[in-house]
């Protein structure tokens, strides 16, 4: 059974990734965050030693992506624009080539553990879906084992009716569902209070790019605010960096 972790991602430039956490931090502050949560992401698909990781990116972003990731990561440039056109190439794509698992994650959720992505895989074995609803009322993860792509049609993307107009969906077309535990995405000022207390309860490796991103952040605007070992608050301070 080949497995395939996809992984939703763009190159982290300035002004392009993250930017409703502009303010607190710059646009570039903003930028270097997400770069480390898309290396902890990639590196999740790593430790799971899958048969493929892939990160599905906005057109053009492949150049910037290649640059930065390792080379055994697979890139998939979006054809057409929308979420929902991005999901249905993504899952049929990688399906067609035979791959039996197919579960998508995004790159917003750098704490996310491992093992709900292996409980989203073999919830697989015996239900058409799988999915983990997000604490913003979408979904950080989605899992299929056949392209059921209507799943993604009719649905508010961006907004908090997505996991529910998803489920509604599901049941529309016949499919089992299976749900994961619940986890966050790092979208708003607020979110980065949660992450931290992850940080700073979790072993040093977990999220060791985003844990070494927040380190430099505070080290370079709020030196007072670093402990030993431990993560600032910077990303709910402020921003002083203009």
């Amino acid at each position: 059974m080949r497995r395939a972790l996809l992984i939703v991602g763009k190159p982290p430039e300035p002004g392009f990734a993250k930017t409703r956490l502009v303010p607190p931090f710059s646009a570039e502050d903003a930028a270097a965050l997400y770069r480390g949560f898309l290396l902890d992401s990639v590196g999740l698909g790593h430790d799971l030693g899958w048969e493929r990781v892939t990160v599905v990116h906005p057109r053009g972003g492949g150049p910037a992506l290649a640059a930065l990731l390792p080379p055994w990561v697979c890139l998939l440039e979006q054809r057409d624009e929308g979420l929902s056109n991005a999901l249905s190439q993504a899952f049929a794509t990688h399906l067609a080539e035979g791959f039996g698992r197919v579960v998508l994650i995004g790159s917003d959720n750098p704490t996310l553990p491992s093992g709900f992505v292996e409980q989203a895989c073999t919830a697989l074995d015996t239900h058409d879906v799988s999915i983990g609803p997000s604490a913003d009322g979408g979904y950080y993860l989605i899992g299929l084992r056949e392209p059921h792509l209507g799943l993604f049609e009719a649905i508010d993307w961006s907004t908090s009716r997505v996991y529910r107009q998803t489920l509604a969906r599901a049941e529309q077309l016949g499919l089992r569902v299976r749900s994961v535990p619940d986890w966050y995405d790092v979208d708003e000022p607020a979110d980065l209070e949660r992450l931290q207390r992850d940080l700073a309860t979790s072993a040093d490796s977990v999220a060791p790019n985003t844990r070494a991103a927040l380190h430099r952040l505070a080290d370079r605007f709020y030196p007072d605010a670093v402990g030993s070992g431990g993560t600032s608050s910077v990303g709910v301070r402020p921003d002083r960096s203009a």
